[in-house]
């Protein structure tokens, strides 16, 4: 009866020494010819990814900055003014007195109009120098008149009177207080020009009698009356 034996075959080295494990030379991938698996290239490692790594994300852009707004166009330069024609010389043919004759008529009729409108101007001036006075004339009697009712002085009297007049025209109608200080001594130096009293109405009525009789028109009417007829 023949025995199978269950033993597994011992691999050994070159030496004939028994392998348990792996040898250093198998894990470096080093194989001797005769050798089981020799001439053959390393399986690559377990686990390991064929795949190369993916690049790293780039970073985020910063944004585009904003474009400057552009700048004004400035305006266009304009043109110079033209200059002014020259005034074309006088080309006289005729006779020259004639001509000296027409410049001084011309000379005279423009001094003439200069005087006409000066002697309008100062007319104008002196017009509008009166219009004003007159004017503030006005504004000092019109202030008079409202103040003298409240002081009992005669308006009237006071404007009429010529010795006031200098007095009046130094007054500012406008200043309340020199008006009534005007009208105030103009009373003390004159008694004149205040009012005089106002007398109070009567108390009774007007006659309330009949028509008085008609005197007789004849001699015997005449004679009739005085005998009670």
């Amino acid at each position: 009866m023949t025995t199978r034996s269950t033993l597994h075959p011992v691999l050994t080295d070159r030496d004939g020494l028994a392998i348990i494990g792996r040898t250093r030379h198998d894990l470096m991938g080093i194989r001797y010819e005769g050798e089981p698996g020799g001439n053959t290239p390393p399986a690559p490692p377990a686990g390991g990814d064929p795949t190369p790594p993916a690049p790293p994300a780039s970073a985020p852009q910063p944004p585009a900055p904003t474009p400057a707004p552009p700048a004004p166009t400035p305006p266009a330069p304009q043109p110079p003014a033209p200059a002014p024609a020259p005034t074309p010389p006088i080309d006289f043919r005729g006779d020259p007195n004639e001509y000296i004759r027409d410049l001084r008529d011309e000379n005279k009729q423009r001094r003439e109009t200069n005087q006409t409108l000066t002697t309008q101007v100062g007319e104008l001036t002196q017009t509008n120098e009166t219009l004003t006075a007159q004017n503030a004339q006005l504004a000092r009697a019109n202030a008079v008149i409202l103040a003298a009712g409240a002081l009992g002085a005669n308006a009237a009297a006071i404007l009429d009177a010529k010795s006031l007049d200098t007095k009046l025209a130094a007054v500012d109608p406008s200043d309340p207080e020199a008006v009534k200080t005007f009208i105030t001594e103009a009373m003390e130096s004159n008694p004149a020009f205040k009012t005089g009293p106002t007398l109070p109405p009567t108390s009774g009525g007007g006659h309330q009698g009949g028509q008085p009789p008609a005197a007789p028109t004849t001699l015997a009417g005449a004679v009739s009356k005085a005998l009670g007829g």
